[in-house]
């Protein structure tokens, strides 16, 4: 049986009904504003004391310095103290190489430098095919001239924007190499990053080697696998040592080569949500023993993939510790080009969670000798390796 209620009550409910409403807006909006007032009373005394420093700088330092590179240093001091060591704020120019990298290709004269600590840039490597390639340049090279001015002469961190420029525009450098004195003038290019290499061990063990992970990684890797399995190979070696990472999507498609359906992933947000961040969707899988080489530089997207083949494809990880890094980053980009990258939020194997700030442990620990690098060893003398050839052998 319905009961009956009055205009008049009914009236008075909705009245009632809005004034709690109102109430509850108003209070939110009030916390809000406060929140915001509170905020910009707090960094308003942060501007106004660099003004302060400002302004007994520009009067009384007898130095010089560069109003972009304060700029930029107010900023990385900014996130700095975020305590995130996998954050970073790039200059739209240093953002610009970032995106190159990440879709897999460079802009440059073809080479990858660092400052060495003096002043200089040092040659690090040197791409293959490319005009630094071409004309000798040599990893251990130090560039103390760019376009006849010398380094010491440039902004702090100016140095490497220097390097970059349109393609088939010309850059002279002044190198040392061994106390000789180097002159070469070299083109800039657009170059492929090749980030996948392989080759077949013996007839039947194939070795893909991963440096990084970039948007062309995966037809490179699918384009490896499907050649070495036609030439008969029946079990992989995947060398991700030294690897330091890259793009995490580009794991979707290699993993797709090896579990079918699975969600192999998932990712914890700043506000407690978790979402799946690889999530394999193929009919048809590659079914063959698998042994994944890794060491302390395996980080990151490289720790994923190896940590993924092992839980859901029973792989064997031959090597040391791996790194430690199980947080992703997101990019901001700004109106002026420049971005700034920040963890946003936390990995996890859908099977094995979480190796941040522990690595992944080797299910066979092999130690190569001391101030041994791997990317410099023949294979006869590259004791990881033979130990996963081992493995591999007595697993067939």
């Amino acid at each position: 049986m319905n009961k009956k209620i009055s205009l008049g009550v009914a009236i008075s409910l909705v009245a009632i009904g809005c004034a709690i409403t109102f109430v509850l807006t108003w209070a939110v909006s009030l916390n809000v504003y406060n929140s915001k007032i509170g905020t910009s009373e707090k960094y308003e005394g942060i501007y106004a004391k660099l003004r302060e420093i400002d302004a007994a700088v520009r009067t009384n330092y007898i130095g010089s310095f560069s109003d972009e590179e304060m700029e930029n240093s107010v900023i990385n001091g900014y996130v700095s103290g975020l305590g995130d060591r996998y954050a970073s704020y790039m200059t739209g120019s240093s953002y610009y190489e970032i995106q190159q990298t990440n879709d897999g290709v460079i802009m440059g004269a073809g080479f990858e430098a660092e400052d060495d600590g003096s002043g200089y840039l040092k040659i690090i490597s040197v791409y293959k095919g490319s005009s630094a390639d071409l004309n000798g340049l040599q990893e251990g090279d130090v560039i103390t001239e760019i376009d006849g001015k010398s380094l010491l002469d440039m902004p702090a961190g100016s140095a490497a924007d220097k390097l970059s420029g349109e393609v088939g525009t010309r850059i002279a450098l002044k190198l040392l190499r061994e106390g000789e004195e180097i002159s070469v003038n070299l083109i800039r290019q657009q170059l492929d990053i090749q980030s996948v290499a392989s080759e077949m061990i013996n007839e039947s063990i194939a070795y893909i080697k991963i440096d990084s992970f970039n948007a062309k990684t995966p037809e490179q890797f699918a384009n490896a696998l499907n050649k070495l399995t036609n030439e008969g190979a029946t079990s992989l070696i995947i060398d991700v040592r030294h690897n330091g990472g890259g793009l995490v999507s580009a794991l979707k498609p290699i993993l797709n080569r090896f579990i079918p359906s699975a969600i192999v992933a998932t990712a914890e947000y700043a506000d407690g949500s978790n979402k799946a961040l690889i999530e394999t969707d193929s009919d048809t899988s590659v079914n063959m023993p698998i042994v994944v080489l890794v060491d302390g530089g395996t980080a990151s997207a490289s720790e994923l993939l190896a940590g993924a083949l092992r839980d859901e494809c029973g792989a064997i990880l031959v090597g040391t510790q791996t790194y430690g890094k199980a947080v992703m980053q997101n990019t901001y980009e700004f109106s002026d080009g420049s971005a700034l990258t920040i963890s946003t939020a936390k990995i996890y194997l859908s099977k094995s969670g979480t190796w941040d700030g522990t690595g992944l442990k080797p299910d066979y620990i092999s130690e190569l000798t001391v101030d041994t690098d791997p990317e410099n060893l023949t294979a006869d003398l590259d004791s990881q390796l033979q130990k996963a050839i081992e493995l591999i052998g007595a697993d067939r």
